[in-house]
């Protein structure tokens, strides 16, 4: 996959907390994923949530379930001091 563009403001790398998702297999080989996040410390505080959901075709469910997996991994074990991957 092309390297996406993040979106920044003046603090940074503008991202919003993931509280939960869920998938569903449709027919045709889609899959819909649903993904929950808040927007602000209020809306984790009182259990507001907000949500996008996306459909995928089945060989792109796939490749986002490797490429999150990769990503985590790497989070758990991270290269020595000044090495990227």
């Amino acid at each position: 996959m092309d390297e996406i563009e993040l979106k920044v403001d003046k603090g940074g790398v503008i991202t919003h907390p993931v509280t939960g998702w869920g998938t569903k297999p449709l027919d045709g080989m889609m899959v819909l994923l649903a993904i929950q996040y808040v927007e602000t410390p209020e809306q984790l505080e009182n259990g507001e949530r907000l949500q996008i959901q996306a459909l995928l075709n089945a060989d792109k469910a796939l490749e986002l379930a490797e490429a999150l997996k990769r990503a985590a991994t790497i989070a758990m074990n991270p290269p020595p001091s000044g090495k990227m991957h």
